[in-house]
């Protein structure tokens, strides 16, 4: 069965290859001839055309697809597509209600949604089975990163719960330890799951592997509370952050609002500088606008006598919002050439961001590559649960999945189900008497039991094997 994907822009290439390393048949669509041949290099049927195309889903083989995304860069197309899909595919194989067929669409307007000032539910009216809009996990994932900057890479792992992958510096008191005896050198830090060598070879870790300088070590927190521990485990530090730290975004944009709103309810000081005057009135005029800690400022975030009258160097986190990646990079760097100890970005290009880490800047956000992410959640729903990739190790992938009465896993210890899953359990949720659910580590549990969420890192080729056993 194949996944047939509307769009070959970055979101749609990115998916493509996500799906082809789990060795999945993939179909492109697009009207765009360059947008085709930028995709050349990916192992999978390119059809130039539009997905409003009869022809063009013939010719990517809906009759024998499992699922479609819509991932073009117009939303209404992405919506309209899903019921046009279903509709192709119920003529061709004869299925009224096109069970056989999950549709997926990318909306970038997370307005469309709403269900008073919207369109929403989507998922009613649209004949879409999943709606893709991941405004609310790129700013989570920024927000979090900004906490501890010296970590590569923070990525959301369940609802409190995160992935951290961090390189280990020739200070690191880790160093000739195994893997399996970091926590006898620190207190209270998380387990190493995976981790990558010098050449950039990444595997799951035994216990046994011997860390140098330069690895790539992949950790698994319950809260941001531990990154203090890794931080001062591979050798580096974060500047001490307030409790309630004074945050200046730059663009009123939906991702700088959604910003502005998570730092004024953990009580900070925010100021938004927009240079759209329309946008600016915009905020003022919304519901956090009449909060008292926040200052909207419409002007050009790029005017020194402006940043001068803001204190830009007083901030202890700055942001860049805008819709524009040149001008965002551009904007952080100039804050931390002033000494903003924090500077977060959001970048539509995933190939800017190792870039601008290169450069110094301390938590770029690929808006495009999160998208990626939350489609291939979609795809993988068969488990409900997580899906997470792992950009600076792409061979490792997470999931989560809850156990039910037929697993073959289920009474097993979590070292047999390790072994009949090849895969590591790196946590579990357990239901206690009153219904609530305890995030525990491995070591904490004796047996798995019916309706644990086990979370898992595994190789990505091994996906389909480990789905497969996780369904019996």
């Amino acid at each position: 069965m194949r996944v047939i994907i509307a769009g070959a822009g970055e979101v749609g290439r990115g998916v493509a290859n996500a799906l082809r390393q789990e060795k999945r048949s993939v179909a492109l669509i697009d009207p765009n001839p360059s947008a085709i041949n930028e995709s050349q290099s990916i192992d999978c049927l390119l059809v130039t055309g539009s997905v409003l195309s009869r022809d063009s889903l013939l010719r990517a083989g809906i009759s024998d697809a499992e699922i479609i995304v819509m991932a073009t860069n117009n939303d209404e197309i992405n919506l309209l597509g899903c019921a046009f899909a279903k509709r192709v595919y119920s003529e061709q194989v004869g299925d009224r209600n096109a069970a056989g067929l999950t549709a997926i669409a990318i909306i970038s307007n997370p307005n469309l949604m709403n269900n008073d000032r919207g369109a929403g539910p989507l998922e009613k009216w649209t004949r879409a089975d999943h709606i893709v809009c991941a405004s609310d996990e790129i700013v989570e994932q920024l927000a979090a990163g900004l906490l501890a900057p010296s970590i590569d890479e923070i990525l959301s792992f369940g609802d409190t719960s995160w992935i951290s992958v961090v390189e280990v510096t020739s200070n690191s008191a880790l160093i000739g330890v195994a893997t399996g005896e970091v926590g006898n050198i620190f207190v209270d830090i998380p387990s190493v799951y995976a981790l990558a060598n010098k050449s950039g070879d990444g595997n799951l870790t035994n216990g046994s592997e011997i860390i140098t300088e330069g690895d790539n070590l992949v950790f698994v927190s319950r809260s941001t509370s531990q990154f203090r521990q890794i931080t001062k485990a591979v050798g580096r530090t974060d500047p001490e952050l307030p409790e309630k730290p004074q945050v200046a975004i730059f663009g009123a944009t939906q991702f700088g609002n959604k910003l502005a709103k998570h730092y004024l309810d953990i009580g900070s000081e925010v100021v938004v500088i927009e240079p759209n005057l329309d946008f600016a009135n915009e905020l003022v005029g919304s519901k956090i606008g009449i909060n008292k800690r926040l200052d909207v400022i419409h002007g050009d975030p790029q005017d020194e006598e402006l940043l001068r009258e803001l204190g830009i160097e007083q901030q202890d986190i700055t942001v860049a919002a805008l819709d524009d990646d040149n001008l965002n990079i551009a904007i952080s760097m100039r804050a931390k050439d002033k000494g903003v100890p924090r500077t977060g970005l959001l970048l539509k290009d995933r190939a800017l961001v190792e870039a601008v880490q290169r450069i110094g800047l301390t938590r770029p956000i690929s808006r495009r590559l999160v998208t990626i992410t939350s489609v291939l959640k979609s795809i993988h729903m068969n488990i409900p649960g997580t899906y997470q990739s792992i950009p600076t190790i792409p061979e490792i992938i997470s999931i989560s999945a809850t156990l039910n009465t037929d697993n073959n896993i289920v009474g097993r210890t979590i070292s047999d189900a390790e072994k009949k899953l090849g895969a590591r359990i790196v946590m579990i949720e357990k239901e206690d008497e009153n219904g609530l659910f305890n995030v525990l580590t491995p070591n904490q549990v004796e047996v798995l039991e019916v309706s644990d969420r086990i979370y898992l890192f595994l190789r990505k080729t091994d996906i389909k094997r480990v789905e497969r056993s996780l369904e019996d």
